[in-house]
């Protein structure tokens, strides 16, 4: 099935009321919080990964208030729709490796304190829904330094 094409005016127009940077982020808490707790280590992926993806669209956005709008946002209200919306936005407009790149960068993050159960499940479902193989396993402390370069990088 063709893809509609990515970044385009008509992505951000489907993706409505919420900005890309925060459905990613939206997506990445989801994600470590599935297994029902959210560590300082997560966080911190998480805030690295969206700055990364604010640094690379050249949005004017600040990381810390994504974060915690996103953070504030999931504890008043879950907003499972948003996520599966999100899901299948990315799903419709993202080329293939661009899926590839944020599943992976998705269980870098995740994995951050140790790939629970419920997250190496949902990283499955987001696989399978997004057509993306497994990635080959690193271990942990290899996961940890990726994310400090990154951040070292800003």
């Amino acid at each position: 099935m063709a893809k509609n094409k990515f970044l385009s005016e008509d992505m951000f127009e489907a993706m409505g009321d919420y900005p890309l940077e925060y459905r990613i982020c939206h997506l990445l808490l989801w994600f470590c919080a599935v297994d029902g707790e959210l560590s300082e280590e997560e966080i911190t992926g998480v805030a690295a990964y969206v700055q990364g993806v604010i640094d690379a669209l050249g949005v004017d956005s600040d990381v810390e208030e994504v974060l915690t709008g996103c953070l504030q946002d999931i504890s008043d209200d879950p907003n499972t729709e948003l996520l599966e919306e999100t899901i299948e936005i990315f799903a419709d407009y993202f080329p293939d490796e661009k899926l590839a790149e944020l599943v992976n960068g998705i269980e870098d993050v995740v994995s951050l304190d140790e790939l629970s159960d419920d997250e190496a499940e949902f990283l499955t479902h987001i696989r399978d829904s997004w057509g993306v193989e497994e990635k080959p396993r690193q271990k942990s402390s290899e996961k940890k330094s990726v994310v400090k370069k990154k951040k070292k990088a800003k």
